[in-house]
């Protein structure tokens, strides 16, 4: 977001405060309370009443006994032996329809048979941006979107405490590509973290049950916002920010990442097969907006060919003052970038970005987040690295348009517009990669100010979105008509709003 004049003004910002939801204590349905057992002594003689103790105590070893064999037999086959799943327990969100009632598991094929739940089959993850402790939030997802949480995971480093103005701070996949933000393929093996606080990347193993730490590196520079991964190399976008301020005077000033520090820079890494990074010698590049930059998010196109760089509030000649920037490297078969190319981009403020399976790339446009001057634009990559426009700028009457993902067939692309109340709008994707605007506002109003990183599920089928003013992780259903049918909504992150002093920390979101 860029310096918006009394963003969020008149939108019920107020208190509104809650911890990561915690296991009910309520037992399974039906569940009553017994009475509590008499004092009295008993009235068969006291060899029997020991008997019965023992065949109690046999008949309950052996159910436990039971119980763990089966449930080691039904991870066993799902898993191939790689760990235990675990039930998962019921969770109390705001669902449509719900008012709040408790659900759970069953039959959900994510979770596998019995209400055990593997995250390699449906989750989602987002991070706290915490600046004691950064932390990873780890949800499993059943057949129908909705959302069970299963645990919080330390990354090693530490969050910057304020919102990052940035895209693909958590990435989902495995040594070779990405799952999650950008769908170049289908595994859930490896997740990758930005410690905007401690300048590190952090990488965990995605097991069955939960994660497990590999490594917390170095990011090769000064605050890691963004990440990208393709044939056993990751690239970290490092803003160079040294302010970690976001919010300086609610709601009338806010401050711009990427603009006060030392010049961004990418810097790359090889990932070996356990998930562990190595430096790549040499391979850290300066953007092309100098100090004032605005850089939102790095990524490889889906062949590995060229890595591309947003920079939305960047200067270039002969152009208007920051109208937005973007760079395009040739990776070098060691590793290494090779020629940068720099261009115009067809509407001003490029953020977010992602690219269809044929290649074509969709930017989201903030356009200094002007009240309802959000715009989306696509283009075709050529070889050389250069963009060819194919629509330019298609408005969405949205404010801030900064995250945009597009389904996996290429027909759909939903972009997440942050101020202004809030709003997701939809595109149709043409055969020829041309943007046509389906619905300004495709979630009917479910969504609020702080509407920011979106993802979709490994089929498409439920979009997940991020509202750090508020802490909240949406689930919507995704409809073949663009529209998007609100599920739930968790309470995931205890925030403090803007005008208390908060700076809304947390920023990423993968999903599978």
């Amino acid at each position: 977001m860029t310096n918006p004049t009394n963003a969020g003004a008149g939108h019920g910002y107020g208190p509104h405060t809650q911890s990561f939801p915690a296991q009910p204590s309520a037992g399974p349905p039906g569940f009553a309370q017994q009475p509590a057992a008499s004092l009295a002594p008993p009235s068969r003689p006291r060899r029997k009443r020991r008997i019965g103790v023992v065949i109690g105590v046999l008949a309950a070893v052996i159910a436990v006994a039971a119980g763990f064999v089966v449930g080691w037999v039904v991870n066993d086959s799902a898993d191939d032996g790689e760990g235990l799943s675990i039930p998962l327990a019921g969770q109390t969100g705001t669902a449509a329809g719900d008012a709040g009632d408790s659900f759970a598991a069953a039959g959900n094929p994510a979770a596998g048979s019995g209400g055990v739940f593997d995250l390699r089959r449906g989750a989602v993850f987002v991070q706290t941006n915490d600046p004691t402790a950064n932390e990873v939030l780890a949800f499993s997802r059943s057949d129908d979107g909705r959302l069970h949480p299963v645990g919080r995971y330390k990354t090693g480093g530490v969050g910057s405490g304020s919102f990052e103005d940035s895209a693909h701070g958590i990435v989902l996949g495995t040594t070779a590509g990405e799952t999650s933000p950008q769908h170049n393929l289908d595994s859930a093996q490896l997740l990758y973290v930005a410690n905007a606080g401690s300048d590190t990347i952090s990488v965990f193993r995605v097991a069955a049950d939960g994660l497990q730490l590999v490594s917390n590196v170095p990011s090769g520079g000064n605050k890691p916002v963004s990440l990208t991964v393709n044939h056993g190399l990751l690239y970290a976008l490092n803003s160079g920010e040294l302010d970690d301020r976001f919010v300086l005077k609610f709601p009338d000033a806010f401050l711009d990442n990427c603009t006060h520090g030392d010049q961004p820079s990418v810097s790359g890494f090889r990932i070996d097969v356990e998930g562990r990074l190595t430096p790549i010698p040499a391979s850290t590049r300066p953007l092309s907006g100098g100090g004032r930059s605005g850089c939102s998010q790095v990524s490889f196109t889906p062949d590995g060919a060229q890595l591309v760089v947003s920079e939305r509030i960047a200067t270039l000649p002969e152009q208007p003052a920051e109208n937005g920037a973007i760079d395009t490297f040739a990776v070098n078969p060691d590793g290494t970038l090779g020629a940068k190319t720099v261009q115009n981009t067809s509407g001003a403020g490029p953020f977010g970005f992602s690219f269809t399976k044929d290649g074509t790339a969709l930017f989201s446009e903030q356009n200094h987040a002007d009240k309802g001057k959000g715009t989306a634009s696509s283009y075709t990559m050529l070889g050389n690295g250069t963009l060819k426009a194919i629509s330019k700028a298609v408005p969405n009457s949205g404010t801030d348009s900064c995250w945009i993902v597009p389904t996996n067939d290429g027909k759909l692309a939903f972009t997440s517009n942050a101020l202004g109340g809030g709003s997701i709008s939809s595109y149709r994707i043409e055969d020829t990669g041309a943007l046509t605007l389906l619905h300004p506002q495709a979630a009917d109003g479910h969504t609020k100010d702080g509407t920011f990183d979106i993802a979709l599920s490994r089929d498409s089928r439920w979009l997940y979105q991020l509202n750090s003013h508020f802490g909240l992780l949406q689930v919507f259903q995704v409809n073949a008509d663009g529209t998007l049918k609100f599920i739930e909504e968790h309470k995931a992150f205890d925030v403090v709003l803007p005008e208390n002093g908060g700076q809304l920390p947390p920023f990423g979101i993968a999903a599978y």
